[in-house]
């Protein structure tokens, strides 16, 4: 009896293979519970099941389907087959993984959940979604860090190998109610439900939008990101804008709309007929369309380590130390320009340029469609100088008889030059204050003497003619000269004939001499 009582509780202690489902045995009561776990794991049921004791407790093997729970709380998993060790706090889940909780879910080809650290990592086919925001991330690996205090207070995600994310600030109702961020980087980590941190070939890209850099961070709760490493960033559509710099950080609405970009160092903006250059250039947007742009330099232009502001529009050129750009519609009709101001102008084709500089300066631009393209585009239709103004431009001069199509030059100086153009050529200008300048007309170009006649000089006639030809020429009247007339010195008649006729020839020759 008693060798049957022993076998008994040998059988007992031994591990169990069932064929049906079966719960888990109950847990001894002098098992340590969990002492920062939130997860108290119970096995619900399994299509086969083992278990092996290890000290006070059972280790835990079910597969060909396993559901499983966290005591107490809305948490389920499930998976095909799973492990959970006890002892360790460690459960490891294996094929077509599924994980929910209260906050998000987790899918993925195996899952390891570590009840200590109340982190889960994921393998293969990865996909997690965030059930408030609606931010979901897919790729091949996840470390998923459970909001536990006192552990942690929010939920962290990391990621690694290019993870694909889309980035919502809260969970829209429809889909047009807002746009998610769709993020794409070599690691990747979100905190809570509107922070995330990207670093290592970054994009970021929605329907208003491109833009990449090596890393780059999105804080839904300030309204603000940002890119750093060689960023760019591009509008959409065909008169996209295009910025760069060292870093670009972006200024979003409540709305996560964005309504202001700032480009830092070595930045340049352009769009589908302007330009801007600077160290630092700050655009306004509304609908993805820059409203107004501004730049400035820095400090050690002289050492290079700065350039000044530098906007180009058409066949004019703007360069000061400040620039506000206003641009309704992302087309140029207004522009400020601050401190040692100077604006060119160059003709296509010709190397003359016209300028404009001072303290200040002031343009103003028109909107003008183009005939051949169909597209509208922006044209400079006034100019005006402040302080310290000096204005040299290109006219047509008074007599444009025997000029050869070169303009007269118009230097000016004032307290204040206002030029008016008309398709991009000046009109009118006018001077206030202190005025003074110089007008020069172009000089007719010299009489042109590398196409004369050179076939009237006879070479046939022999060296008595040409003796003859000598002798007579010397009582011959001196040839008439002429002289190009020059506007304001006169001009030169030739000289008159000598008063002494020439002697008349002999009328007979004397006999030859025998």
């Amino acid at each position: 009896m008693r060798a049957l009582a022993v076998l008994a509780l040998a059988l007992a202690a031994a591990p169990a293979l069932a064929q049906q489902p079966a719960a888990r045995p109950a847990r001894p009561a002098a098992a340590p519970a969990p002492d920062t776990s939130t997860c108290d794991v119970q096995i619900d049921t399994s299509r086969y099941s083992q278990f092996t004791q290890v000290g006070n407790a059972y280790d835990t093997y079910g597969w060909g389907g396993v559901w499983a729970h966290c005591r107490g709380q809305p948490t389920t998993m499930f998976a095909d087959s799973v492990a959970w060790y006890p002892a360790l706090n460690q459960l490891r889940m294996v094929g077509d993984v599924r994980f929910r909780d209260s906050v998000s879910i987790l899918d993925a080809d195996s899952v390891t959940y570590f009840l200590r650290q109340e982190r889960l990592f994921a393998r293969g086919h990865v996909y997690t979604k965030n059930l408030k925001t609606g931010s979901d991330l897919r790729g091949d690996n996840l470390d998923y860090y459970r909001a536990a205090p006192p552990l942690r207070d929010t939920v962290e995600l990391v990621a690694r190998d290019r993870p694909t994310i889309h980035f919502y600030a809260s969970h829209p109702a429809t889909p047009q109610d807002t746009q998610p961020f769709l993020v794409v980087s070599d690691r990747a980590r979100m905190k809570g439900n509107d922070r995330f941190w990207g670093g290592g070939n970054v994009t970021i890209n929605r329907s208003d939008l491109a833009a990449s850099g090596d890393s780059g961070q999105i804080n839904l709760t300030r309204n603000a990101a940002a890119l750093l490493g060689s960023p760019q960033l591009n509008g959409v559509g065909p008169d996209a804008y295009h910025l760069r710099g060292d870093r670009i950080d972006f200024a979003l609405t409540p709305e996560h709309e964005i309504h202001g970009v700032l480009s830092s160092g070595h930045a340049a903006a352009r769009g589908s007929d302007w330009s801007l250059d600077a160290d630092t250039i700050a655009l306004t947007l509304d609908s993805g369309k820059v409203q107004l742009a501004e730049a400035w330099g820095g400090k050690g232009e002289a050492e290079g380590r700065a350039r000044r502001p530098r906007a180009v529009s058409g066949r004019h050129t703007i360069v000061a130390d400040s620039l506000d750009i206003h641009m309704p519609g992302q087309q140029v009709r207004l522009v400020w320009a601050f401190g040692r101001a100077r604006t060119t102008t160059r003709d296509s084709g010709s190397t003359a340029e016209d300028w404009l500089a001072g303290d200040s300066l002031r343009a103003d631009f028109a909107a003008r469609r183009d005939s051949a393209t169909g597209k509208s585009r922006s044209e400079l239709e006034h100019l005006t100088s402040f302080g310290t103004a000096q204005a040299l431009y290109h006219v047509e001069p008074s007599d444009t008889a025997g000029t050869g199509g070169r303009k007269a030059v118009d230097y000016s100086r004032g307290r204040r030059i206002d030029i008016a153009l008309a398709n991009s050529k000046v009109q009118t200008v006018d001077v206030v204050g202190q005025v003074d300048g110089v007008y020069l007309e172009p000089v007719p170009p010299p009489a042109d003497t590398s196409h004369a006649d050179s076939t009237r000089a006879d070479t046939t006639r022999g060296a008595a003619d040409t003796t003859r030809a000598a002798a007579d020429t010397a009582h011959a009247p001196p040839a008439a000269t002429t002289r190009r007339s020059t506007p304001g010195r006169g001009s030169a008649t030739p000289p008159a004939p000598p008063a002494t006729p020439r002697p008349a020839k002999p009328a007979s020759l004397p006999p030859a001499r025998p």
